[in-house]
């Protein structure tokens, strides 16, 4: 794992207010992937103290909030594509 990385997440959670030693703990003892994770969907979630959600979310694993999933998805419903012009609606 590159230095920049760390550096980068260290920063990122030092603006979220994080203590410099939560952050130093939050690193050392979770795998940094889940950290990078957690970050990108903590815009998601309706977080009154970030600054602790981001701790908790990252030591339990939290899953990906709907609006996450929502923003990404590729396919609207209704629309039909090329691939389904021949196909009739279910009945």
């Amino acid at each position: 794992m590159s230095k920049d990385r760390l550096t980068r997440l260290a920063m990122e959670l030092l603006l979220l207010g994080v203590s410099k030693a939560g952050v130093e703990r939050l690193l050392g003892s979770n795998d940094v992937d889940e950290v990078e994770r957690q970050l990108a969907y903590l815009p998601y979630r309706k977080a009154r103290r970030p600054e602790a959600f981001i701790i908790e979310a990252v030591r339990r694993g939290y899953s990906a909030p709907p609006l996450f999933y929502a923003k990404n998805q590729t396919h609207t419903p209704g629309i039909k594509r090329p691939v389904d012009q021949d196909t009739q609606p279910a009945a």
